[in-house]
């Protein structure tokens, strides 16, 4: 070991911790901020670290920040801002590509500067969707350039993103003068303008070019499945007949799981499509396998899951004697009264009454009128019944009902819209209150008339007391997973620190990296952050590097501003995977691509952004002390 330092039992364990958190998070098995707090609470068993080193972590200024910032993105969005600049994008549309295209590009960068990233994506998607379709454009060319941009806008302030705000609160708890507002704001808009001219540029041929879920609905396609229930209500010509006597499509590309008959099911749905693919080997050219299930005839109440496309569960939906709407048809066994409804897609969000529960619990039928046809996630089948099967955040969901309907549950229940515009129109009063918060909360702090979080802290108190946003809303923007993650990862940190594991790492690298210069070892920080953050959160990477960034640069006698800057610019370039940020996640669900769509565009974009990072952060921080 360099200089004879023994290892202790402490650092160990902290070094199994990390290692065990990190396997936890690229396995994806448990959600982060539980695995986060996990090894907190590990670590103060093991007494790596004091009940007060815990409670510590809670008092981080970033996280105040953050938690601040939620809650005026949040006024932003509700008071119609961002929706009056979706809308004059569309109107431009007819006038000019071009600008078009650079105007939205450039407008999202620019707000992401100065609010949370992920609502402006959340907010600005069905409005590029509407776009690109009066370019008579494919949607998913501009739907990863959307999370692009937003990433690469939210890097040029202190506050346009989490990341930031906590690499600056990291780094002067370890010494370092606290970062001003618009510090790294020349460095990134340089690495924006970059990303923007490869994107729009090159880039935009490594883009695919297909058709959003929605537009499927209309069409077969083998890409996307779901898993969906049916129920025979009362009087259907289909009592008495068995699942071997009827044709329920014309193309009968469907697969019928399971027949549930008073709350029981004739077979698991796992089960029997394995089952029903036995049979189909076992004898090629029957058409219609036997078994149990499909002899049974049918009752009224009995419930049909079937495996299909979207297409096909719409003509399944329009069939006589079916319905999807299980609530209501299992409470009478009687059919619907005719009555005009719609389909839409949206995905469940993050505070959604629907994370955690199963369709059939949601009584969307008794508050909506409206009810789940089919569910979708990560672009694989649901391969469980709607009983069981439990929703989650970024599920995607086919709703059918009213209009009226489907709008008041999408606002009310969490449920982000995908391809249709949600109706908020500007509160002019309002709207300008909470610009002015913001532009005062940059301005003041830019000014240096008090710290960030103070000033944030206020400014979100103002907004609220404005009427800008109620309370409830406040608490629901609020992005407690992002928080916990944190707090989690700076125990993490802590015991690191403590422990000495970090000053093990700091010796190791420094003397391995003694014989490279420092344009190589800013090369080698900036490159290491961004790869890390491509599996890991971008947040835990901020926690877990800049200490350790410090503490290489202070023992080779580097200048760590700039290595700091590169850690804070890397963990936000997450370009070449879906899972790395949330804003990449979010377009991957609703923009039906592949993972391998992620690494055509984002790898090339990565190696460029390096490119860039390392000529460019010179420029204005010196590498030598």
């Amino acid at each position: 070991m360099p200089d004879g330092s023994p290892v202790s039992f402490d650092m160990l364990i902290a070094f199994a911790v990390l290692i065990g958190a990190f396997v936890l998070f690229v396995i994806d098995r448990m959600p982060p901020q539980l695995t986060a707090m996990t090894a907190m609470a590990v670590l103060l068993v093991t007494g790596v670290i004091s009940t007060d080193d815990a409670l510590g972590v809670f008092s981080n200024s970033a996280t105040a920040t953050i938690a601040a910032m939620c809650i005026l993105s949040a006024a932003l969005e509700r008071t119609g801002v961002i929706d009056v600049l979706g809308r004059w994008l569309i109107a431009m549309a007819d006038r000019s590509r071009f600008v078009t295209i650079a105007a939205m590009m450039l407008g999202v960068a620019a707000v992401s500067a100065f609010m949370n990233n992920t609502p402006v994506v959340i907010i600005m998607a069905p409005v590029v969707i509407a776009v690109a379709r009066q370019l008579k454009d494919s949607p998913t060319l501009y739907l990863i350039p959307l999370s692009y941009m937003a990433i690469l806008g939210g890097t040029c302030t202190l506050i346009g993103t989490s990341t930031n705000i906590l690499t600056d609160g990291v780094a002067t708890a370890n010494g370092q003068a606290p970062f001003s507002m618009f510090e790294v704001t020349p460095a990134a808009c340089l690495m924006a303008l970059a990303g923007i001219s490869f994107v729009l540029g090159c880039g935009r041929f490594l883009l695919p070019r297909h058709e959003l879920l929605d537009t499927e609905v209309m069409a077969e396609s083998p890409r996307t499945r779901y898993i969906a229930e049916a129920v025979i209500p009362e009087g259907s010509h289909l009592i008495g007949k068995t699942l071997n006597e009827v044709v329920l499509t014309s193309e009968e590309g469907y697969a019928i799981l399971d027949l549930v008959r008073e709350r029981k099911g004739n077979r698991n749905a796992l089960a029997g499509l394995r089952e029903t693919m036995r049979e189909l080997r076992a004898d090629p050219g029957d058409n219609k396998p036997k078994s149990t299930m499909r002899d049974l005839p049918l009752q009224a109440g009995d419930r049909l899951v079937f495996r299909s496309d979207k297409a096909e569960l719409l003509e399944l939906k329009d069939s006589t004697g079916i319905t999807f709407d299980i609530e209501g048809s299992t409470e009478t066994y009687r059919s619907l009264m005719p009555r005009q409804t719609t389909v839409r897609e949206g995905v469940v969000g993050p505070n959604s009454r629907f994370v955690g529960r199963s369709p059939a619990d949601l009584r969307l039928r008794r508050h909506y009128d409206s009810y789940i046809v089919a569910v979708s996630r990560d672009r694989r089948s649901v391969t469980t019944q709607f009983d069981t099967f439990r929703l989650r955040r970024g599920d995607v969901l086919l709703f059918e009902g009213p209009t009226e309907e489907l709008d008041r549950m999408f606002a009310q229940e969490d449920i982000l819209p995908v391809t249709h515009l949600p109706a908020r129109p500007l509160q002019p009063v309002k709207a300008a209150i909470t610009v002015a918060v913001i532009l005062s909360v940059v301005g003041l702090s830019a000014l240096d008339v008090m710290p960030i979080a103070g000033l944030a802290i206020a400014g979100a108190i103002v907004a609220i007391l404005a009427g800008c946003l109620t309370v409830e809303r406040a608490y629901e923007s609020i992005e407690w997973p992002i928080l916990m993650l944190i707090f989690g990862m700076l125990a993490v940190s802590t015991a690191m620190a403590k422990s000495g594991a970090a000053t093990l790492i700091v010796e190791l690298v420094a003397s391995a990296a003694k014989d490279f210069g420092p344009l190589a070892m800013l090369a080698a920080v900036y490159m290491l952050t961004s790869l890390f953050t491509e599996v890991l959160s971008n947040n835990a990477c901020a926690v877990l590097i800049t200490p350790i960034v410090i503490g290489i640069a202070e023992q080779a006698g580097l200048n760590p501003r700039p290595l700091v800057v590169a850690v804070m610019l890397g963990a936000s370039a997450s370009f070449a995977t879906p899972i790395g940020y949330q804003t990449n996640t979010y377009v991957y669900n609703i923009g039906n691509y592949r993972f391998v769509d992620f690494l055509k565009i984002g790898v090339p974009m990565n190696i460029l952004m390096l490119i860039v990072a390392v000529l460019v952060i010179p420029m204005f921080w010196p590498l030598t002390q």
